[in-house]
């Protein structure tokens, strides 16, 4: 057998020092040895188990606390040295990276809330300004209505001739049907 012949049949697994395996695969179907083909069978439950965990109520990492869930599965994962350390570095990394990224979102987002907060505000403003203009229309036409049918001008007595008016008197109001005046000063106030 020839040297090309060889690598065409060998097995396509590298190991961690860069060489690769020598032995020949199952099938031509297959680009691995029947060890690498059972070791990554075994290996692919592991690694959805793994993710499965890691991934465990972090929902899809759109707040703080979906964040923090993630980094504590990190954590609990590294300290039982189910994932590299290299691993555990690029996922805080990447943790910080959401978390700087979150934080400008939410300030959009209170951004967002406080405009529509105020355009209510200044909608209920309006609505009741409207409101009160409708009310004060009302009552100035219904005072207009009274003072038209207190004195109504189909040519009645009262209407030619209007009632004279009091004359002014020199003596000063009565006390007891005025209203009371505020005192003037700290001593009557005292007394």
């Amino acid at each position: 057998m020839s040297a090309k012949s060889l690598t065409a049949n060998q097995c396509n697994h590298i190991n961690a020092r860069g060489r690769r395996c020598r032995m020949l695969v199952v099938s031509e179907q297959d680009s691995f040895c029947v060890h690498h083909i059972a070791q990554s069978a075994l290996s692919r439950p592991v690694e959805e188990s793994l993710a499965a965990e890691l991934l465990n109520s972090t929902g899809d990492l759109a707040t703080v606390g979906e964040v923090n869930a993630f980094l504590g599965n990190v954590v609990k994962l590294r300290a039982r040295k189910l994932i590299d350390r290299k691993d555990a570095v690029a996922f805080g990394y990447l943790s910080q990276l959401l978390l700087t990224s979150l934080s400008g979102m939410e300030k959009l987002s209170d951004e967002e809330r406080d405009a529509q907060a105020l355009d209510e505000v200044n909608e209920d403003i309006r609505k009741m300004r409207a409101s009160f203009l409708a009310r004060h229309a009302a009552v100035e036409a219904a005072k207009a209505s009274k003072r038209s049918q207190n004195n109504p001008s189909t040519g009645t007595k009262d209407s030619v001739h209007p009632a004279p008016k009091p004359a002014p008197s020199s003596t000063p109001p009565s006390t007891e049907s005025a209203s009371p005046q505020p005192p003037r000063d700290y001593f009557s106030i005292c007394t």
